[in-house]
């Protein structure tokens, strides 16, 4: 017992130090990108300063039609879609320079290791824990490619391709009937030794953006994370056949698990305020080489 308790002490000590490394080199990055974009914003400014300032209006023209419409535009925000098409309605929009500059949280913060260590601990010290989740986790959206069991806790892709062998590699997507804004939540989900899938949360599209974030696997990609439009190619050692899947609200945080030893895979950050679920594909068909189901089996 106090081998197996030390031994865990060594590893929060070690996630603890990557944590403080990796919070450190987000902070250095940070600043070095604010710096920049300071140093950038001064320059346009003294730029668009004294051409304002001058009292020659043909030099103004000639400035405006050779450098100074490109200049303006380069600076506007560049919106995907619209609602509608009303042009007279739009507003012009100016590109934040510190949008893509991220807050890095003043404390260190452990996962589910902070928020259910006894969970992990009984866990592994007792190999398992078989605990069946409630009825009807997952719900059935109807698509005609995604099959929910009766019990509503696992979803298999049906073997339909579509007209003309259109959607036979499509994936399909599910998710649980809550949303969840406020406290921590956790759920294991079997993937088993499928070789195509997807697990995370939805958060729907907010703003034209699709808030969605997740862990996917494809057959001939290999896993990757995917943060909103973001794409991040992630390199696994060992093939988890369990996902673990972490949803802290109040720190809007999420982080992605190995069940099978509760090794840490990858942990995302998200906007305040945005409701999400539990979301779920079993990935494409494969010609039936995909055929397993994605279960979950802790909530």
């Amino acid at each position: 017992m106090h081998q197996f308790l030390r031994k865990k002490e060594e590893e929060v000590k070690k996630m603890l130090e990557k944590e403080e490394k990796d919070m450190i080199e987000k902070m250095k990055r940070n600043r070095a990108e604010t710096e920049e974009k300071m140093n950038d914003g001064r320059e346009k400014e003294g730029i668009l300063r004294s051409v304002f300032e001058t009292d020659q209006p043909d030099g103004f023209l000639q400035w405006w039609t050779e450098k100074g419409l490109e200049f303006v535009e380069e600076m506007k925000e560049k919106e995907s879609c619209c609602e509608n098409n009303d042009i007279a309605s739009q507003t012009t929009k100016f590109k934040s320079a510190v949008k893509s500059v991220n807050l890095t949280p003043n404390s260190l913060f452990l996962g589910l290791h902070e928020t259910h260590l006894q969970f992990i601990v009984w866990k592994e010290m007792l190999g398992f824990i078989k605990q069946v989740p409630d009825r009807n986790v997952i719900h059935d959206c109807h698509d005609p490619y995604l099959r929910v069991s009766s019990d509503g806790r696992s979803v298999i892709r049906t073997s339909k391709k579509g007209i003309f062998l259109r959607h036979k590699d499509y994936r399909p997507l599910a998710r649980t009937h809550k949303t969840f804004q406020s406290g921590q939540h956790y759920w294991e989900v079997d993937v088993g030794a499928k070789i195509d899938w997807s697990v995370g949360f939805g958060g729907g599209c907010i703003s034209n953006l699709n808030k969605d974030i997740g862990l996917h696997l494809k057959h001939e990609q290999g896993y990757y994370i995917k943060e909103y439009e973001t794409v991040t190619e992630i390199d696994l050692t060992m093939k988890p056949r369990r996902i673990g899947l972490y949803l802290d609200c109040d720190r809007c945080q999420v982080c992605f698990y190995n069940a099978d030893d509760m090794t840490l895979l990858h942990t995302s950050t998200y906007p305040s305020s945005i409701p999400y679920s539990l979301s779920l594909s079993p990935g494409a068909y494969l010609a039936g080489k995909n055929a397993d189901p994605l279960t979950v089996t802790w909530n």
